[in-house]
């Protein structure tokens, strides 16, 4: 082999182990997210998330409104947000929730949709 054939094949090698790790990191968050306290989330607490209180639920319109102070935003729910119950200030273990467990008032983390800003990936609910 030459020099420049083992040195594509390094290269080759090399980006597929990264994007293999940084596949890997994400999908492991993706299943811990869970057990993070609001606001806690590595690389995704304010920068893909809103954080605020709950001050209007519309449960047929599957829609909340958080107003937070980076201003007030609806919320919509679909059939794939996830849901959890943060019960760390209570030195619980966090449970999984549903959108029953919304109520107004309640302090929340929604991380929204890579498509859509609008539209909850999920949201954990602060549990007190």
């Amino acid at each position: 082999m030459t020099q420049f054939t083992m040195t594509r094949y390094s290269i080759a090698a090399s980006l597929l182990f990264c994007a293999l790790i940084g596949s890997s990191v994400s999908y492991g968050q993706q299943y811990t997210e869970q057990f993070i306290p609001i606001g806690q989330s590595p690389g995704i607490s304010n920068k893909l998330s809103y954080i605020g209180n709950i001050i209007e639920i519309d449960r047929a319109a599957n829609t909340l409104v958080v107003k937070s102070n980076r201003g007030t935003k609806t919320i919509r729910v679909i059939s794939s947000t996830r849901f959890w119950l943060d019960r760390s200030k209570i030195k619980q273990p966090n449970l999984v929730a549903s959108f029953n467990d919304c109520k107004v008032g309640s302090r929340v983390e929604v991380k929204h949709d890579r498509n859509d800003s609008n539209i909850a990936d999920w949201i954990k609910i602060e549990s007190t």
